[in-house]
């Protein structure tokens, strides 16, 4: 396998920006015509997981096990507790609820999988960081170098199996008409076909030609992608199919292209604060702007949204997540 320039990774960030703005913009009170609102939120979702797939064996590499497991720990729970207990107690307030009717449902969801557990997710978006996780777990029980030396052949495998398990999950939900998780295994092929897309591709030189090495695990991701939304979604099978399409598309150009615009940059930075810490100003807006139809309620609506929520991420990645990260560094550099 070919390795990539570690350091042209300027595309990622803008490309990371513009995900979180499509997730964002998804969950606008905007009354979207057919599944666009979906498709547009769901190509995000997409982009993200093949960032994640991009970037984690190179994060792997440089850690040991223990390492490893605690940097993906501090980085995604500590902020996601805080926000999530913010989104609690706004909800609590802002809709007049029982606030120990609904501990269970908190502390439910400090474990992020809270679906698993029976309760509702309080933030959102949040229903994709369980997938994040066992994605992390999983590369942590693999040697660090796993990838660099696996066999095409190994490769092919655990996408084969992968998508395997994916149809049969699908087929379990379209049989017992039961919510199983088809969303589980397809982003967790996606992230792999961005660590096989890190691996093959994503240099200055790349070309649609230069996708080859990538090529057969996406044929095979697209025959276990197919009739899995067909069996587990149905009718909305085509918004899936357009949205992971847009989003895989999007990430490839970026790449090719070397896309970096400074806006979309500096989204980027904050963008796991933002995607997140959007709910709260969401439910204090709902209750004070009543758009009914108005063009013009709808704009100040989003507006302040958006404001509020790149607002209070910069706020928690500056004077949180950063400050806890560097500390949380010595720790991990201790450890073996």
């Amino acid at each position: 396998m070919s390795g990539n320039n570690e350091n042209n990774y300027g595309w990622i960030s803008t490309l990371r920006g513009f995900a979180a703005l499509l997730v964002f913009t998804a969950h606008l009170p905007i009354p979207w015509p057919g599944q666009m609102g979906f498709i547009i939120g769901r190509a995000g979702v997409a982009i993200f997981f093949l960032i994640m797939g991009y970037l984690a064996v190179q994060a792997r590499q440089k850690r040991t096990r223990k390492q490893y497991l605690f940097n993906r720990f501090v980085r995604m729970y500590p902020v996601f507790w805080l926000i999530l207990t913010a989104t609690f107690i706004a909800k609590i307030i802002v809709w007049r609820a029982s606030l120990f009717g609904h501990l269970k449902d908190l502390l439910f969801n400090m474990t992020l999988f809270n679906e698993f557990l029976g309760s509702d997710c309080i933030i959102g978006t949040s229903w994709m960081m369980p997938i994040q996780v066992c994605f992390f777990v999983a590369l942590a029980v693999l040697s660090a170098d796993f990838f660099e030396y696996a066999s095409e052949k190994t490769i092919e495998n655990i996408f084969i199996a992968g998508g395997g398990f994916t149809v049969f999950i699908s087929l379990l939900r379209f049989i017992t008409d039961k919510p199983f998780p088809t969303a589980f295994g397809l982003l967790l092929l996606l992230g792999l076909i961005g660590i096989q897309y890190k691996e093959y591709g994503g240099n200055n030189s790349i070309s649609y030609g230069d996708i080859h090495g990538v090529s057969r695990y996406l044929e095979i991701y697209a025959v276990a992608f197919v009739p899995s939304v067909i069996l587990a979604y149905k009718w909305d099978a085509i918004g899936y199919i357009a949205a992971y399409v847009i989003g895989i598309a999007l990430f490839v150009l970026a790449d090719k292209y070397k896309v970096s615009v400074e806006a979309m940059n500096k989204l980027g930075s904050v963008g796991f604060s933002f995607f997140l810490v959007s709910d709260i100003p969401h439910i204090i807006l709902e209750k004070i702007i009543i758009t009914n139809g108005s063009v013009i309620k709808l704009v100040l609506f989003i507006v302040i949204k958006f404001a509020a929520s790149l607002g209070l991420a910069h706020l928690l990645t500056k004077y949180v997540e950063k400050p806890m990260l560097s500390k949380a560094k010595s720790i991990e550099m201790s450890m073996k």
